[in-house]
């Protein structure tokens, strides 16, 4: 599997727990709702959503459920499914929320952990209802019979140019933040082309940045499906969407930290590579009692260095986070480009390492396939390329996550969500001033639950199969790190913790790969401890996250 495959993996979980994460961030973050059992509605939101897809019951295929209405029209698809099990989630949650909304904040957490182990056992123990403790399967995810689509029909056209869409749409409004700060390099040209001359002649026509992207991806996307229509050009647009996201990547990289200066961006670099190194005797050393034990000392070293420096030097002290965020990003960029040509370039395989990098630069694509168009190029020899299903639904959830999250910030900056907020802060002043605080706290539960079974029918779609695990009281807490991560009642913060709780996972994930496989699971389990700590450490110094909260405007003018 290329690098780039599993960099989609990684991002279509961080859009499930960011649409989760965003919906216990409303209850918690901007209302102050401890919400323990907040996983008891992705659980049900997952159900929901299967449910109405699957076929009816077939008693010879050793499975039982309450329902199936997959083959009635209209209704058995994924889209009434998903939009039936957000709307009886919020209507479940705010059910729950009248009995139990009055309770302070300890009980309430608690009351509500216990629902949802209710939740669980149900599904658990009732064999009628959804197949009981065994796994839930027989669906599949949507349009994913269409793959391996064939580029010169309309249909896979119209999927193709759905991706481009996305994709474009995304990276046009990263560069048109961008340009707000010097870059020696030329933007506002890079912006006038890649927005087909709309961010420069109709930016005041279309109103704002954001609607000059979504044009633009518009326009991208027309465009690559008359491409795939009239030359099956699919390698060509692959590497156009590539190169371009490349570039908004590095440009956003280079702009956050040109500010540092050489001895920060050393010590940035020195952490990352220190990482790099403490990390060798995996791999290399063959005794795994010896490489073990080489690792956690080389780790134990690098950790007391860096603790030694930003207590010994106020310079170091000042930048401490960013030199994690750099290091990280060297690690990354070693991990992404370097490390998978090694094996082919040890070899002397040219050939290999032209094909691994040109691979994982047009991430776009899915290479080596049966499937496909073949193309020839020169010197990496003859490939296949193919767009597959897990970037069509990357691009589906990362539709979905930036509605729900605009849809979100809109009502947070509203006055209903300065009420929120107020109530959160200090609740007889919102009594004090004519509003209910009781019903504001029902309409926040309904919403953050009901974005808790959007999320539960996007895992539906991503596990293909469902257990009564999946409503596990940990999801909860992993949803409540992210949140704590990111930054409490910080929209933005939630998806930046998504993004830093499953780069942790994804690497830890990696590293298990160098155990035997009998030690390979309690290496995994331990992951549970390591992110307990974790979340103890980020409470202890950081109560409000990386980002903290989020300062909204009051919506009172100073005049």
């Amino acid at each position: 599997m290329a690098v780039s495959d599993v960099v989609v993996s990684f991002a279509l979980l961080v859009a499930i727990y960011g649409v989760l994460s965003l919906g216990l961030n409303v209850k918690f973050g901007h209302t102050g709702l401890l919400d323990f059992g907040h996983v008891g509605f992705f659980l049900i939101g997952a159900y929901t959503s299967a449910l109405f897809v699957l076929p009816p019951d077939d008693p010879a295929d050793f499975t039982n459920y309450v329902i199936g209405l997959g083959d009635v029209p209209l209704v058995g698809t994924w889209a009434f499914g998903i939009i039936v099990a957000t709307i009886l989630t919020g209507v479940i949650g705010g059910l729950v929320a009248l009995p139990t909304i009055r309770l302070r904040e300890d009980y309430l957490a608690i009351t509500l952990l216990g629902i949802s182990v209710i939740f669980q056992r149900v599904v658990q123990s009732e064999s009628w209802l959804a197949n009981g403790p065994d796994a839930l399967r027989g669906y599949s995810p949507p349009f994913q019979g269409l793959f391996p689509i064939d580029p010169g029909t309309v249909v896979g056209a119209v999927a193709f140019a759905l991706v481009v869409f996305v994709v474009w749409t995304v990276a046009t409004a990263a560069l048109s933040l961008q340009r707000e700060h010097d870059s020696r390099l030329p933007l506002d040209r890079i912006y006038a082309v890649t927005t087909f001359g709309l961010g420069t002649r109709a930016a005041g026509l279309l109103g704002s940045r954001f609607a000059v992207a979504g044009v633009a991806g518009l326009i991208a996307a027309v465009i690559s499906a008359g491409l795939l229509l009239g030359a099956s050009l699919v390698l060509v647009v692959g590497v156009l969407v590539s190169v371009y996201g490349w570039l908004v990547v590095l440009v956003g990289i280079g702009q956050h930290y040109a500010g540092l200066a050489r001895r920060e961006l050393a010590l940035g670099v020195g952490f990352g590579t220190g990482l790099l190194v403490a990390l060798l005797p995996l791999p290399i050393v063959d005794r795994i009692s010896v490489s073990i034990v080489g690792t956690l000392a080389l780790l134990g070293a690098l950790v007391y260095a860096y603790y030694y420096a930003i207590t010994s030097y106020d310079w170091v002290a000042d930048v401490k986070l960013t030199v994690i965020g750099l290091g990280g990003v060297w690690f990354v960029g070693i991990w992404y480009v370097l490390l998978p040509v090694l094996g082919p370039l040890g070899s002397g395989d040219v050939a290999g390492v032209l094909s691994t990098l040109f691979q994982n630069v047009v991430w776009f694509l899915q290479f080596g396939s049966s499937a496909g168009i073949g193309y020839s190029i020169a010197v990496i020899g003859d490939v296949t390329v193919q767009l597959d299903y897990s970037r069509f639904q990357l691009a589906l959830f990362l539709l979905s996550l930036g509605a729900l999250y605009t849809v979100l910030e809109a009502a947070v900056q509203s006055p209903f969500g300065r009420v929120l907020r107020a109530i959160r802060n200090d609740e007889a002043v919102v009594k004090s001033l004519g509003k209910d605080p009781f019903v504001y706290k029902v309409q926040s539960m309904v919403i953050g639950s009901a974005l808790g079974g959007f999320a539960g029918a996007m895992w539906a779609m991503y596990s293909q199969g469902l257990t009564f695990r999946t409503g596990a009281p940990e999801t909860t807490f992993i949803a409540l790190l992210i949140v704590f991560v990111g930054g409490v009642g910080n929209n933005k913060g939630v998806l930046l913790g998504a993004v830093l709780y499953w780069a942790f996972q994804q690497a830890t994930t990696q590293l298990a790969g160098f155990f035997p496989p009998a030690l390979r699971v309690n290496v995994l389990a331990f992951r549970l401890v390591v992110v307990g700590v974790l979340f103890l450490i980020v409470l202890y110094y950081m109560p409000d996250g990386l980002l903290g909260r989020e300062e909204y405007s009051s919506g009172v003018s100073d005049s």
